[in-house]
């Protein structure tokens, strides 16, 4: 019991700080925005609800493994000692949180404990993520901006109760759940039963927020629809992320390590709900209207969503800022093309800036995931473990597309550059695609 050694100890503080500290842009964000009339408390203890029952039921049916199969490809995720240099990719990720980058912390943490061939199937997922996302969210505000959207800027939240959308939303993640998963893996199906207990959850809370608005009023509604769709969403970031932070400790826990684990993350949950989401909140604010408790609920039923259906079609651990970022990119050009919320420009802007940014913190994940290791050996008199010649090329291209990343960030930000930059990113993805093994 407890047999963790120091390193292993610091990397799994580290990284449940910058974890839960960077990621509260993209699944607690628009819950905390949206509701912060409420005190810090009560958002925390909600969140910390669904924090420790997702842990203990995963730990429970996975055998004391509380990454939910993550990293159960021991080929591509094998179970190291941990040493000093594991610990530095969370302490970067700690102080790069601190500025409000959206860094992905799957990359950032996980790279450095992965095969070359495990790094480069999290980053094809990560980008079929990224594209699968921008796609739905493109789609979803190309219809909803003409309709919904613009229904919400015209009536207030308190004007009308919408009865049965809980339902609606339950049947199309039961539909989604029965239908898609199959079509990608034959092995999982599903029974009508699954599809009634997720219909019946949606009946519950429809019927539940029907007696709380003939008591509290109209706008109780969105109320109790948010916060259940926030709880889903928190939910099933949890079973994708907890890898990033119990990589560090033994695949299985006893029960002391796993609640000792637990009672760390919650603390520091509860220091980011007092901080407000800390700086990377800034970023989610900037958003258009997430501010609206109606616009928020549809945001993180959407990710949630998208989420649940990357976690059950594979175990690879894959980049939920890939996904977050790429909904919010689809989002943002779905209201320019219709609604004219932004101009086109803007809605570029703010794409290449993130997906700089993003693309930036990759860099860092895969040059310290490459090198800390071979820097280790060297320093030890060990053998250095050569790179396979596509990998050492593949590092190679990305880091000198560096260049064109940081050429965009000079202080004039102009549209000739916005446009390269983006146009490089692009080409680099889809040329990864095409010529890396998975």
């Amino acid at each position: 019991m407890f047999d963790i050694t120091i390193f292993a100890m610091l990397g799994f503080l580290f990284a449940s700080y910058a974890v839960v500290g960077n990621d509260a842009l993209q699944t607690l964000g628009t819950f905390i925005n949206s509701n912060s009339r409420l005190h810090w408390f009560w958002l925390f203890l909600f969140a910390a609800l669904i924090l420790v029952f997702t842990f203990t039921y995963g730990w429970y049916i996975n055998g004391g493994d509380p990454s939910w199969g993550r990293l159960a490809n021991v080929k591509k995720y094998p179970e190291v000692n941990i040493e000093w240099y594991h610990t530095l990719p969370p302490l970067v990720l700690v102080i790069i949180t601190r500025y409000g980058i959206p860094v992905s912390t799957s990359f950032m943490v996980l790279t450095v404990f992965a095969t070359m061939g495990g790094m480069t199937s999290m980053l094809k997922k990560s980008l079929i993520g990224y594209g699968l996302a921008f796609a739905v969210g493109l789609l979803l505000y190309l219809i909803l901006s003409k309709t919904l959207e613009r229904y919400f800027k015209e009536n207030d939240v308190s004007e009308k109760a919408p009865y049965g959308l809980a339902t609606v939303m339950a049947l199309i993640i039961g539909l989604i759940v029965y239908f898609v998963p199959p079509l990608i893996n034959p092995e999982l199906n599903y029974t009508s039963a699954t599809i009634g207990k997720i219909i019946a959850v949606g009946v519950v809370v429809d019927i539940t927020s029907y007696f709380m608005v003939q008591r509290f009023g109209k706008g109780m509604y969105w109320t109790i629809l948010q916060w259940v769709t926030t709880g889903y969403l928190w939910g099933v970031w949890l079973i994708q992320d907890f890898a990033n932070i119990f990589v560090f400790l033994p695949r299985q826990l006893t029960w002391v390590e796993g609640f000792a684990g637990l009672v760390v993350i919650v603390i520091l949950l509860g220091y980011t709900f007092w901080n407000k989401g800390g700086p990377v909140q800034k970023i989610l604010s900037s958003k258009t209207a997430v501010t609206d408790i109606r616009s928020a609920t549809v945001i993180d039923f959407t990710y949630a969503s998208l989420l649940f259906f990357f976690k059950e079609v594979s175990n690879i651990p894959m980049s939920t800022t890939f996904v977050f970022l790429g909904l919010i990119a689809g989002r943002e050009y779905g209201f320019t093309l219709l609604d004219k919320a932004m101009s086109f420009n803007k809605a570029s802007k703010h794409f290449v800036s993130d997906a700089s940014k993003a693309y930036l913190g990759l860099m860092i994940s895969i040059n310290m995931a490459v090198g800390l290791p071979r820097l280790s050996q060297y320093l030890s008199d060990k053998p250095v473990d050569p790179i396979p010649q596509e990998y050492l090329v593949f590092i190679a291209v990305a880091n000198f597309l560096i260049i064109p990343v940081a050429w965009y960030f000079q202080k004039r930000k102009k549209k000739r550059r916005m446009y390269f930059a983006g146009a490089t990113l692009i080409a680099a993805a889809l040329a990864f695609f095409v010529y890396m093994p998975g």
